[in-house]
């Protein structure tokens, strides 16, 4: 499609933007949904900056979907001083329907942006992105090096050989000297191994130097690692106008199906998966140290079992972070 020339075009334009690796499709609507300009361009700053060219930032508002690839270009947006909208994929994509082309995707955006009803998402600062970045890089390799110690036992246990059930330094030399390829695995784990330690010195610093996160140190259960990835999750806690607004994003709270007269729990998937992960970890520990927490989960544990009990106590610590977070005073039990 050709461009319009932009002196035709109404006083705002919403623009949908496609993101791919390598390139971008683009259109802009104006006020009464009839497209303005269209094209497909390169993924580069002057690419971009062409296909705006002529439209003060002022009158254009721009969607792109919160891809794996929006932060570039979400960064340049914003030094070219554009309005910028992060829309949730997942929901763009329910209201989009089955057909699916870049025109199509990029004109969804455009559309659900000029009529609010756009599914976004909060965008954080540069300095939150750091930590989450940080904290979530270490989360990825103690994961990958749990999945390599699961292989290392699943490739002695077909051979029925027996092996220790912890892991120390005995248990490294066992799994080294044990057969060539437990040996090639505990390589790789040494070597991620080294990884975390230098994440972890990075994530000493930047608790060091981020105030929240020794406000949220004073809580039991809550150390260098946990206290960041809280910071980096939540990002701003003025998001969440009250505790149970943060505890319904981490999914700590079941969500409710209901139809007529009939009702029933249901598994809230739209959430934080970091911050529920996080917040069942600092609750673990937090049972063992603290009495409050202690007092709760046994009660709640007799009753109606471990998991209900680990997730009540993992919603109750939430809530105290909320509190402390929003007043930014360390925790009193």
């Amino acid at each position: 499609m050709k461009k319009m020339k932009r002196g035709d075009m109404m006083k705002k334009s919403y623009v949908g933007l496609d993101i791919h690796e390598e390139s971008i499709t683009g259109i802009a609507l104006n006020e009464k949904g009839v497209t303005e300009f269209y094209d497909d361009f390169p993924n580069t700053k002057e690419a971009i900056q062409g296909f705006l060219s002529g439209v003060p930032s002022p009158q254009i508002t721009i969607a792109i979907e919160a891809c794996e690839l929006w932060r570039g270009v979400y960064y340049i947006l914003s030094e070219l001083e554009y309005q910028v909208v992060l829309a949730n994929p997942a929901k763009t994509r329910q209201i989009a329907g089955v057909k699916k082309t870049d025109k199509v995707d990029a004109t969804t955006l455009a559309e659900l942006l000029r009529i609010g009803y756009l599914p976004w998402v909060h965008i954080p600062g540069k300095g939150i992105l750091l930590i989450r970045d940080v904290t979530r890089h270490r989360k990825r390799l103690v994961e990958d090096l749990t999945r390599l110690k699961c292989r290392a036992k699943s490739y002695l246990r077909r051979e029925g050989i027996k092996f220790p059930k912890t892991w120390n330094k005995e248990t490294y030399e066992f799994f080294r000297n044990a057969s060539l390829h437990t040996g090639q695995l505990v390589n790789v784990m040494d070597t991620i191994n080294l990884q975390i330690k230098e994440v972890d010195k990075e994530i000493r610093v930047l608790a060091k130097n981020t105030p929240l996160s020794g406000v949220l140190r004073t809580a039991p259960g809550i150390g260098n690692f946990g206290s960041l990835m809280i910071i980096g999750e939540v990002s701003e806690v003025t998001r969440f106008p009250r505790p149970k607004n943060l505890v319904s994003y981490a999914g700590l709270c079941p969500g409710i199906y209901q139809s007529g007269s009939r009702s029933h729990p249901v598994r809230n998937k739209a959430c934080n998966k970091y911050l529920k992960w996080i917040m069942y970890e600092c609750s673990g520990k937090a049972i063992t140290m603290d009495t409050k927490y202690k007092t709760h989960y046994w009660k709640l544990f007799k009753r109606k079992g471990e998991h209900t009990a680990r997730r009540s106590t993992a919603r109750k610590m939430l809530t105290d972070v909320w509190y402390m977070l929003t007043y930014e005073e360390p925790y009193r039990p």
